[in-house]
């Protein structure tokens, strides 16, 4: 059996952390190998053409950018861009028989809580609560590009006591009990801290203080934005930096085992050729726990709880709303909360813990294409179709 190829490093799977580790190895002059079970790369950020003889460009699972330093940016000379959304959320609601709601972002945000709550004491909560999480992501957010500090020193860094009980130290559920009163508006900041998270706002285990830090320090401003032809580019900019660089980047080539002795690993390798063999200094590993388990062997973790379902569409106009007073074309341009109040989260959470399907499913609705019109052919955005997700 003739000895297996060599590279100073294999990374299996070539999903966005995967093509970035990649690009900076080349880059840094080291033989690189990515191994990508699918027949493109991207993994979770990829957009497709979902509607057969339809151009239209989605976003099929992540759909939004934060998370991703500038710093990288410049580093891998990335060709791609993100555009600010006009508006943050809108949550439907009925008050004393009337369909209202809370739209947050633009010139009427004061006005918009005015209406809700009646007075001036929600929108002043919002301000002083989310000015306390901007000084936050601006001291944590470049820590991610960073060697990871202690505990004391990222909370000398942060340097808020009130801010580090509230993010860091205590349910976030005692936090924004104690900053809001009205049910609707504590829903909206609670949101952040619940996508994709099977936890209540006042689980021990933090773990949804762990996804609300996630969701506010992106950037440093907290901002989420949308990748201009949609996530696809995003990865498809890191793998043409990759492979410039030098790295080479397999596709249907699928990692089924690695061994290793401390010093060399083995990569097994499944393709439309066969089984081979690569070897490697070091193998970085782009996929879960389950999947690095079943690679080295090992008893995999159990599963984490929750689920979400995610549905593509394409209208012909978008929905009108009950609430006259707001254009759908506002509504819809930053997150539309459905059954996301405090007291609805807290049901829903109830519900599902106790094995059933939440009557009211929380759920939220976008579209991309107010402010990205890029992902609809030109025939499309001129009869004004526009997506929604």
């Amino acid at each position: 059996m003739p000895a297996p190829d060599t590279y100073d490093a294999v990374i299996v799977g070539g999903g966005h952390n995967g093509l970035v580790a990649a690009a900076y190895l080349a880059r840094a002059g080291q033989s690189v190998l990515v191994l990508e079970r699918l027949g493109t790369t991207g993994g979770a950020a990829v957009s497709t053409r979902p509607f057969d003889g339809i151009d239209a460009r989605l976003s099929r699972y992540s759909y939004l950018v934060s998370l991703l330093p500038q710093k990288i940016v410049r580093d891998l000379g990335l060709d791609f861009a993100v555009r600010k959304r006009t508006v943050s959320s809108y949550t439907p609601t009925v008050r004393g028989g009337r369909a209202t709601g809370l739209l947050v972002g633009g010139d009427t945000t004061r006005e918009s809580f005015a209406a809700l709550t009646g007075g001036e004491r929600e929108y002043a909560a919002w301000q002083r609560f989310y000015g306390m999480t901007q000084q936050v992501a601006e001291r944590v957010f470049p820590t991610l590009t960073e060697p990871l500090p202690s505990r004391d020193a990222l909370r000398d860094r942060i340097g808020d006591p009130d801010a580090w009980r509230m993010l860091f130290e205590e349910p976030i559920g005692v936090a924004v009990e104690e900053n809001f009163a009205d049910d609707l508006v504590r829903g909206v900041v609670l949101t952040d801290a619940l996508i994709g998270t099977f936890a209540d706002a006042h689980d021990p285990s933090l773990l949804q203080n762990r996804c609300f830090l996630y969701h506010v320090i992106g950037g440093g401003t907290g901002d989420w934005d949308v990748p201009v032809g949609g996530m696809g580019a995003l990865t498809d900019a890191l793998a043409q930096a990759a492979r410039a660089a030098g790295a080479e980047i397999r596709v249907r080539h699928e990692a089924t085992r690695v061994e290793t002795d401390g010093t060399r690993a083995e990569v097994t390798v499944r393709s439309p050729d066969g089984e081979h063999r690569v070897a490697a200094r070091r193998v970085l590993v782009n996929a879960s726990p389950q999947a690095l388990a079943a690679l080295l062997g090992d008893e995999p973790p159990a599963p984490a709880e929750g689920a979400q379902l995610k549905v593509n569409m394409l209208l012909r106009r978008l929905p009108r709303l009950r609430d006259r007073s707001v254009d759908p074309r506002q509504a819809f341009a930053g997150t539309f909360h459905i059954a996301e109040g405090y007291g609805q989260l807290a049901d829903a959470y109830r519900d599902a813990a106790s094995g059933r399907l939440p009557t009211a499913p929380p759920s939220e609705i976008y579209c991309h294409s107010l402010t990205d019109p890029s992902i609809l052919g030109p025939d499309l955005a001129a009869r004004g179709y526009q997506t929604l997700t």
